[in-house]
């Protein structure tokens, strides 16, 4: 796909991946919606869904992954 942001996101599920990291009233600070579809890993704010999300091809997600996982010592 040439350009990932010409691909129609309506309709598509959006998980939370995390917990959330809470305040001290409960309040959710900060997190990420992700949705995992055929052509595209789209990520957006969990605190403001209607802006626009940001597109990556899955092995640039996946790159992302292994990258952080290593830099942090997390097994994958």
């Amino acid at each position: 796909m040439d350009d990932l942001y010409k691909i129609d996101l309506r309709g598509v599920a959006w998980a939370k991946p995390c917990g959330g990291n809470s305040d001290e009233n409960g309040d959710e600070e900060s997190c990420v919606l992700v949705a995992d579809t055929p052509e595209v890993v789209a990520v957006r704010d969990s605190k403001n869904p209607a802006m626009a999300a940001l597109r990556f091809t899955k092995s640039e997600m996946d790159a992302f992954v292994r990258h952080y996982a290593r830099e942090n010592d997390i097994m994958i």
